[in-house]
């Protein structure tokens, strides 16, 4: 929801003032905490949407990639299997004008042994027709017409030439034949490949262009995919920049922090009389601990200024030492925040609690339960954020625990 240019205006006035507000300022004026705090619990809340925005869109930008990751894979297979059909449906095609230049010859060959065929089967048909009219006779007419035996025997050997001409025009009509029905045989199975080339090359068809649309859908949706992730991106820039100035107010409230302590608690070397005794019973897992590390929203190196200890919501958090409470109250990204000035400049600060147990000005001892642990503020989980201060300055809690 957008704010209006007047209570945005407010709004910077009163960030403003916070911050250079003189520490007497702070939860000494009821009117001033009560403003603070609603200040405080709409920048949370704000930030907290904001966060999980970002959360979500980062999460979809990712699936996204992942989406378009699948999608360029399947094109380059897709890709491929198309020049594997495209080749095959060229060699298909070559297959084809071999099989039809094939049975042109075959054809060729067919039509001159059946013109072979038909001209020995009618000069045998003629020669038989004779022998049927004539009968053995006629051998016998020439034989005997013969003038002598000299004309008899030439007159025999012509009769055995056309007896053996006779049959040897029927073994070459019988090849013929034989040969005509090879052709004939090798001219259907030349046919039926060509048929089922012919139904090879509709499926090929058919199948590239199914890939093809295939790859049009495909690439299709990687450009929607690419689309929806610039726009994706494009808002979580947006929001991460809002998230970068929530991330700044926090530090700044820490800073803060650091300035209301140097001028209400205690001052000294910050030492103490003992150790300090562990804020929440039972509980001792540190889910981040005190030190520089890269900042989850900046992405820069940051200071965290105290440990985070994993606890379950209501969990008991206890004092760390003898003092006295300084602050008890809402502030900011601390959430529901609690302060322990311990004497010689060293305080004590408990963040995030769902609940706080103890007053402005109370004196607790070790181990008096403060409050309980909760994720009030700026915080992703139930959990205590604990720091130790000496004059203002955050140091390493667990040099006193």
């Amino acid at each position: 929801m957008r704010l209006s240019a007047p209570l945005r205006i407010a709004v910077s006035l009163l960030l403003v003032a916070c911050l250079v507000a003189p520490a007497s300022a702070f939860a000494y004026s009821n009117s001033d905490v009560l403003a603070h705090q609603k200040a405080a619990e709409a920048a949370r809340k704000k930030a907290a949407a904001e966060q999980a925005k970002a959360n979500d869109l980062l999460s979809q930008s990712k699936a996204l990639e992942d989406r378009i990751d699948a999608l360029e894979k399947e094109l380059d297979s897709l890709g491929g299997q198309i020049a594997t059909a495209s080749e095959r449906r060229r060699a298909l095609d070559g297959e084809m004008a071999t099989l039809r230049a094939e049975i042109e010859t075959k054809q060729t060959e067919i039509a001159q042994c059946q013109s072979d065929y038909d001209a020995r089967l009618g000069a045998l048909n003629a020669r038989a027709d004779s022998v049927y009219r004539d009968g053995n006779w006629a051998w016998l007419e020439v034989l005997l017409s013969s003038k002598d035996l000299i004309d008899f025997f030439q007159r025999t050997e012509y009769v055995n030439l056309l007896i053996a001409d006779d049959e040897a025009a029927a073994g070459e009509l019988e090849t013929t034949r034989s040969q005509l029905d090879a052709l004939n045989a090798e001219l259907n199975r030349a046919l039926e490949s060509l048929s089922a080339k012919r139904a090879e090359v509709k499926a090929q068809e058919e199948s590239l262009l199914g890939m093809q649309a295939s790859r049009d859908a495909k690439r299709d949706a990687t450009q929607t995919a690419r689309n929806a992730k610039a726009a994706l991106l494009a808002q979580t820039k947006k929001n991460i920049a809002r998230l970068k100035a929530l991330a700044l107010a926090e530090e700044q409230e820490s800073a803060r922090i650091a300035n209301l302590l140097k001028n209400s608690g205690s001052h000294g070397s910050g030492k103490y009389a003992g150790t300090f005794q562990w804020p929440t019973p039972g509980h001792t897992r540190i889910t981040s601990p005190f030190g520089y590390r890269i900042h989850p929203i900046l992405k820069v190196r940051k200071l965290h200024t105290g440990i985070d200890i994993g606890a379950p919501l209501g969990a008991r958090i206890v004092a760390a030492g003898k003092g006295t409470v300084i602050f008890a109250g809402y502030n900011g990204g601390y959430g529901n925040f609690t302060m322990i000035d311990h004497g010689n400049g060293l305080v004590s600060c408990y963040a995030h609690q769902s609940r706080i147990l103890v007053k402005k000005g109370q004196t607790v001892t070790a181990g008096t339960q403060i409050g309980n642990v909760g994720s009030t503020g700026l915080s992703t989980g139930p959990h205590l954020h604990f720091e130790v201060r000496v004059n203002g300055i955050p140091t390493n809690p667990m040099n006193y625990l």
